[in-house]
């Protein structure tokens, strides 16, 4: 007799005679992805290798005059959104080139996605005789060629149609392309009205603000308070549509058309079309970038995780610290290989295997299989100035005479987060920032005493992350009403 009660392997739409259909599956589709994570090909690992490659160090020019060159590697930035041009290498654009999207982004220091390059529009005679970068005169926005493995992608813009336009607020669209058309040409405008036409022909200038003209269409460059949700966080949309006082005129169509009209020297531009070249402020912020990419050593191995780790913010060393602290449960100040790996990995740091095993052998120095946390992150800790040095103790000294003795708790009763840097310029919430400084500290009561030099190592982890004297001192002097 049959028995009725046997549990079935297979469910009620399974045909009759192919028993195990859905257990082969689900056997294929294990194999494929242990396969993928093998070969680091599954969507995660790609969209994190994609975002670690544009987001690597890069080099800005340093100018040995007061005028913008050819071939300057530079920065652009917005005056109204106060970011940064920004290629996004993972969004790729549905059209017959290969074309990737362009926004603002707000950034700490010049990576591979927001650092361009000025170039010559080359099909046309140079009748100024020089290399330096003039008003009126056209040239070209190459995008760094590490973004793209040395291709040339240049920015590009072309006529507003219903399908070829920005995402969100439909102007005209704005990409970087590899197209050697004339839509990738531009020039730039003087941003003074009243002076606009005088300095037609004039040398750019370094520290002019300026408008840049698609010359194509005659529009101008612009980025809005526009949200743009990427890889990269919320960044903001960029287009090209000219932004100008809403004066009375006659010659509105004329100028909707890109034709220049006898009222455009008298109008005024809105700060959504502003912009301002960004260049190396120190001789040190220039420097050969194929050094960034060669990893056959320890030192270009360093130089790379040190870019990742001052990437993640102003606590950023601070906060690969805490990660190791943690982990050392005997409080030997000590790590395993393993550990090691990990704590990289959740830190967010991506490096290869064979990468993370040369730089724990470095650190190894016994052969035991163990490293000195410690050891490794005085690798990326740098000396404090004495005039920081000066800062960090007036600090001290004010949380002193106010709480008479410092703790997280008492830190956490004076810090002024209103006046951050960072609240002040919209890029975190009051919230933001105060769980962000009281998490970084390694302190499981918040009544237990810090001592100065508790105090000044959790500043020195601070500022080898802050490349600016002047940001460090705001930091200090804002969040301690100094």
């Amino acid at each position: 007799m049959h028995n009725y009660n046997v549990d079935h392997k297979y469910k009620f739409q399974t045909r009759i005679g192919n028993w195990f259909e859905e257990w082969e599956l689900d056997e294929t589709k294990k194999k494929d992805y242990l396969k993928n994570r093998q070969n680091g090909q599954l969507a995660s690992i790609v969209k994190d290798q994609k975002t670690h490659f544009s987001l690597r160090l890069a080099s800005l020019t340093f100018p040995k005059d007061q005028y913008i060159h050819f071939g300057f590697h530079i920065m652009l930035q917005n005056l109204k959104t106060q970011g940064f041009l920004s290629i996004d290498i993972q969004e790729k654009l549905k059209i017959n080139e290969e074309a990737y999207n362009v926004t603002t982004a707000q950034t700490t220091q010049p990576t591979v996605r927001s650092v361009f390059v000025v170039v010559p529009y080359t099909k046309e005679p140079n009748f100024f005789g020089d290399d330096v970068l003039h008003y009126g005169q056209h040239f070209r926005i190459l995008a760094n060629p590490r973004i793209s493995n040395n291709k040339s992608f240049y920015l590009h813009s072309l006529p507003q149609t219903p399908t070829r336009c920005a995402k969100i607020s439909r102007k005209q669209e704005v990409c970087a392309i590899e197209s050697d058309v004339f839509n990738t040409v531009w020039k730039l405008e003087h941003s003074d009205p009243k002076i606009r036409f005088e300095m037609e022909g004039q040398p750019i200038r370094i520290d002019d603000v300026v408008l840049v003209k698609h010359s194509f269409t005659q529009h101008w460059l612009a980025s809005d308070d526009i949200i743009y949700q990427n890889d990269f966080g919320r960044e903001r949309e960029v287009f090209v549509h000219s932004y100008q006082c809403l004066n009375k005129t006659q010659n509105l169509i004329a100028e909707k058309e890109g034709r220049t009209t006898i009222d455009i020297p008298l109008r005024n531009q809105e700060p959504q079309n502003l912009w301002k070249f960004v260049v190396a402020s120190k001789q040190n912020e220039q420097f050969d970038e194929s050094v960034m990419d060669d990893n056959r050593n320890v030192k270009n191995l360093m130089i790379r995780v040190k870019q990742q780790i001052n990437g993640k913010g102003a606590y950023g060393l601070r906060g690969l610290a805490k990660i190791f602290y943690e982990m050392d449960i005997n409080k030997n100040g000590t790590v395993e290989y393993e550990d090691f790996k990990w704590g990289l990995r959740n830190f967010g740091l991506t490096l290869s295997e064979d990468e993370t095993k040369m730089i724990f052998s470095t650190f190894d120095k016994n052969n035991n299989s163990k490293i000195e946390f410690n050891e490794f992150l005085d690798a990326f800790r740098l000396k404090m100035s004495d005039k920081r040095l000066y800062f960090v103790q007036r600090a001290y000294a004010s949380i002193e005479s106010r709480a008479t003795k410092v703790t997280l708790e008492t830190m956490g009763r004076t810090i002024n987060v209103k006046e951050h840097p960072d609240v002040l310029k919209g890029y975190k919430t009051e919230r933001q920032v105060f769980q962000e400084f009281v998490s970084n500290w390694n302190k499981s009561q918040p009544d237990q005493l810090i001592s100065f030099q508790e105090f000044g190592e959790f500043y020195q982890d601070v500022s080898s992350s802050i490349q600016q004297d002047e940001t460090f001192e705001a930091i200090l002097k804002k969040s301690w009403n100094l």
